[in-house]
């Protein structure tokens, strides 16, 4: 397999749902030998449907990684568990603050075991405060940060949460991927691990800066606009002659004069209301009432052709079916083709980046357990040729 730029980098992932298994398939897709370490009673877990032992959660979160079962209440496993944490440069988890201490994988027992590991924990709610023991999930997390008060049908007094439940949870797991990337530089230049915690609330709060920043600047909370931005305008779908919705957006005053050339409008350039992005944000609908229904009187094709003419962007919304063929797809290997033993051939996403010297990879997840008897072999090799492993590893 291509050596990435994490090559030689081993990852602890005892993580479960989704906020943990995206970081840490990140960081396998990166070229860091992930072991997954999963309960010797899992059974399918993840996202549903289920087919052969395997949930479509599983498939899609848990790429590029070895599997390895282990029983940490048990004895033999926990130091088996602790015999492979001394060869690891990550430890990352997603569980409430106290299942680690329960589990005997809390910092200070991970770091007893490896004083140079970065030690990654994720939770809901942070390490302390009256909710830090609760579970949590997307949507919770999307109703306690505001997210979903600010998301949803225009003029809706309570909003709506965002309906495909992986938006919350992939940020999260993006700032912890982040955050460990940080944490093995940090160590490479001071020698030293550490502990980085990430919650969700936190990172949820940090994706929203610019509705935040909305808020405290004027003391109004955010409403819901619907399919419209907040900050721009125009920007949102129009409703073309042929019933196709073709979103439309003027980030700057070149792309709003190109629109108003482009809809045989040039006059609006020179209106007072809409004469800077702020004018037209704050005479938001007086605008969409003018644009809506020149859109609506031709197709949506008519309306690509002449928007692109001056260079305003637009796009029309497409199924998923379109977009696995699409040529600008296709072209650049954005879906990826796995074999996996459960579900047979899956496309997937693949890595969200390329690196010229160190290139990513993209592989099938493993079944439960798979790979136990090799990585425990290879960890008492590497053990037994230098115990001190741990200590000189990436340093």
């Amino acid at each position: 397999m291509p050596n990435g730029p994490l090559s030689g980098i081993r990852v602890f992932d005892l993580t479960i749902a989704m906020v943990g298994p995206w970081c840490a398939m990140q960081l396998g897709a990166m070229g860091a030998d992930v072991v997954h370490v999963e309960s010797r009673d899992v059974t399918g877990a993840g996202v549903p449907p289920s087919i052969k032992g395997q949930s479509i959660g599983y498939i899609t979160w848990n790429m590029n990684k070895r599997g390895i079962q282990f029983d940490l209440k048990a004895q033999n496993d926990r130091a088996d568990a602790y015999e492979l944490l001394k060869t690891c440069d990550v430890f990352l988890m997603n569980m409430r603050p106290d299942v680690a201490g329960r589990l005997g994988v809390d910092y200070e027992s991970v770091s007893k075991v490896n004083p140079n590991i970065v030690y990654v924990a994720v939770t809901g709610w942070g390490q302390t405060g009256p909710m830090r023991d609760l579970p949590g999930a997307d949507g919770q997390i999307q109703h306690y940060t505001g997210f979903g008060s600010a998301n949803g049908v225009e003029g809706s007094e309570e909003g709506e949460i965002y309906r495909h439940f992986t938006q919350m949870d992939a940020t999260t797991g993006n700032y912890a991927c982040q955050a460990i990337l940080m944490g093995l530089l940090a160590r490479k230049r001071t020698g030293k691990g550490q502990r980085v915690d990430v919650s969700m609330l936190r990172a949820i709060t940090a994706l929203q800066t610019g509705r935040v920043t909305e808020y405290l600047s004027s003391g109004n909370d955010p409403k819901p606009l619907g399919h419209k931005a907040q900050s721009v305008a125009p920007s949102q779908a129009f409703l073309c002659q042929d019933q196709r919705y073709l979103g439309v957006e003027a980030t700057n005053e070149v792309e709003w004069r190109g629109l108003a050339q482009a809809i045989g409008k040039p006059e609006l350039a020179d209106d007072a209301r809409f004469a800077t992005n702020s004018d037209r944000v704050a005479h938001r609908n007086d605008l969409s009432a003018i644009l809506e229904p020149v859109f609506a009187s031709m197709p949506l094709d008519y309306w690509v052709l002449e928007l692109g003419k001056t260079g305003v962007p637009c796009g029309r919304p497409m199924r998923w079916d379109e977009i696995k063929n699409h040529a600008q797809v296709t072209d650049n290997g954005y879906l990826v083709d796995i074999e996996t033993k459960s579900w047979g051939t899956v496309k997937t996403g693949g890595p969200p980046w390329h690196f010229s010297k160190t290139p990513a990879r993209w592989f099938r997840p493993s079944e439960y357990g798979e790979h136990s008897e090799e990585i425990m072999a290879e960890v008492r090799a590497e053990l037994a040729a230098d115990p001190k492993t741990a200590a000189a590893r990436n340093q």
